[in-house]
């Protein structure tokens, strides 16, 4: 058998743990687990120090020449406490990372210098027979000085609140240290390799495990905003004052106009229904359906100031869908900020028209207007134009934009791409 067919069959599970951790970290690449990439290179440092062990043996069995051994020493020598510097990176948040190198660097350098015969620490005669230097163990050493750093920080997690990484912590600094010893009594080769392969596993698990609590925990959390943002718009939608002033012109009517207060709660009712119907949906409705709602509005608002709203109609497009309350609430606004603060008798004009491959609605009112560029949201009141424009962009990806000046009126202009032909098969 040749040098690759006999060492895959004598190191067969180590080859399949790292190469089943190769695959497992390159199908999941998306989810962009933390620190991953030190798991690649741990994975290719296995497969490396798997290969070098394997040569010893393949040197001196086919007898090839006794000065590859250097090499295949300075590289083991210098890799055995790098893959405890890499996990040390991997598992803690270091911040000098140089620093925490430098006994690594020395071994490193010291291990070369070793390839011109110095025999600090090792040397071999041309029999294949191994002798240790005065620094022949420079490199456990080096390596314990990390699993020392991992171990302080694993009982600083165990005495923490994070007590699962820190388990797994102890479970890779044991491994660790079982397999340092393993090699200095001279026992069978491939512990190591074998050891990181187990020990990305687990710590793979591990992070993917917190990444899905993480993920979890976002979820929810945007759960809750969005449920709260419902809420708020529901409040900005069917406020106490407006509901309290249409139930006082009720109650007044119902003495003096019967027929016309029954009218009244009629259009109240389906302002109610429709305004908690699609707060509780939220789903596109048909543009003739918002101006339902937007009708239903304003009729509440004429019964309580007669004579001082007039709506105008210019459509040229009417078949498309918005955002539920989206017009309505931009007609809201105008009412309440606008023609209610002039004075006297004010107008809205509602418009669309279709243009380069958009739908354009336009709600213009010659109300009062405002500085653009000075107003201050406060929040709770002026919520809902801020809800029209995040669900005018993430649905639909239009663009909401507002113009005004103060004694002049308001224009909000919501445009939208026209995918009509995509939803009626031409």
């Amino acid at each position: 058998m040749n040098f690759f067919t006999e060492y895959t069959v004598n190191n067969y599970p180590t080859v399949l743990l790292v190469a089943a951790v190769i695959v497992i970290l390159m199908v999941n690449r998306n989810a962009k687990i933390e620190k991953t990439g030190y798991l690649y290179i741990l994975s290719l440092m296995a497969l490396v120090i798997s290969l070098l062990e394997f040569s010893e043996v393949w040197i001196d069995t086919h007898n090839l020449d006794y000065r590859l051994l250097f090499y295949k020493a300075m590289l083991i020598y210098t890799l055995y406490p790098a893959v405890a510097l890499i996990f040390l990176y991997t598992i803690c948040d270091i911040k000098h990372k140089f620093l925490i190198a430098i006994p690594q660097i020395f071994n490193m350098i010291v291990n070369v210098i070793d390839l011109s015969g110095s025999a600090l620490v090792y040397t071999y005669e041309d029999n294949y027979s191994y002798h240790g230097g005065p620094l022949n163990h420079l490199a456990f050493v080096v390596e314990d000085f990390y699993v020392i750093i991992i171990a302080v920080y694993s009982i600083r997690l165990l005495r923490g609140r994070n007590r699962s990484k820190g388990i797994i912590v102890v479970f890779m600094m044991l491994t660790i240290f079982l397999a340092q010893l393993l090699t200095l009594n001279y026992m069978p080769n491939g512990y190591l390799p074998a050891v990181i392969a187990v020990e990305l596993f687990t710590y793979y698990f591990y992070l993917a495990a917190i990444q899905y609590v993480d993920v979890q925990e976002q979820l929810h959390e945007s759960s809750l905003a969005l449920e709260h943002n419902r809420c708020n718009l529901l409040m900005a939608q069917i406020r106490p004052h407006f509901i309290n002033s249409n139930l006082a012109v009720i109650r007044s009517l119902c003495y003096e106009d019967a027929d016309k207060a029954v009218e009244m709660i009629d259009h109240f009712s389906g302002y109610l229904q429709e305004n908690i119907k699609q707060i509780e949906d939220m789903r596109l409705v048909s543009f003739d359906k918002e101006m339902e709602s937007v009708e239903n509005y304003l009729y509440l608002e004429r019964m309580r100031f007669p004579g001082r709203i007039e709506l105008v109609r210019n459509f040229t497009v009417t078949d498309f869908s918005v955002p539920p309350l989206s017009v309505q609430t931009i007609v809201e606004n105008a009412v309440r900020y606008g023609i209610s603060m002039k004075g006297e008798k004010g107008t809205i004009t509602i418009s669309t028209e279709e243009n380069a491959g958009n739908i354009i609605i336009k709600i213009i009112d010659d109300g009062k207007g405002f500085d653009v560029d000075n107003v201050e949201f406060d929040g709770v009141e002026h919520v809902g134009i801020k809800n029209v424009r995040d669900r005018f962009e993430r649905i639909l990806g239009g663009e909401v934009t507002v113009n005004s000046e103060a004694g002049k009126g308001t224009v909000v202009t919501l445009e939208i791409p026209d995918t009509r032909s995509k939803h009626d098969g031409r």
